[in-house]
């Protein structure tokens, strides 16, 4: 996590933004995640921050189809035409944030949610 950080982005909130260049296919995050049911993601304290987790994976462990993702993880913005993607990796309960093309210093990083959105994009 050395080349990004969080900062307020205007009309947004918090997102993550490069600090420096970031090459494509480098790994920019990896970080620990928790998985929890899919009605305890739905609570209003989570609702905005968990991520799909093992929900469409068969023969997953019941009641842990979402994740509530540690380290920059759930600061990470949508995007319909993303910079960097995830990469889940089950059995470490872990997710990898890699940049899908290069990243210039002071550009925001976000990833297509990939569900039907809860906001209006900006």
């Amino acid at each position: 996590m050395e080349k990004i950080a969080y900062r307020n982005i205007s009309g947004k909130g918090r997102g993550i933004v490069a600090t420096q260049p970031i090459a494509s296919g480098e790994l920019v995050e990896r970080s620990p995640v928790l998985p929890i049911a899919l009605h305890d993601s739905e609570c209003p304290a989570l609702n905005d921050y968990a991520l799909a987790w093992g929900e469409d994976v068969p023969g997953f462990e019941a009641g842990k189809e979402c994740a509530i993702g540690l380290g920059y993880l759930s600061l990470y913005n949508h995007s319909a035409s993303p910079n960097v993607g995830l990469e889940r990796h089950y059995a470490e309960n872990e997710i990898s944030i890699r940049a899908l093309r290069d990243i210039a210093a002071g550009d925001e990083l976000a990833f297509d949610y990939d569900v039907p959105l809860w906001f209006a994009p900006s």
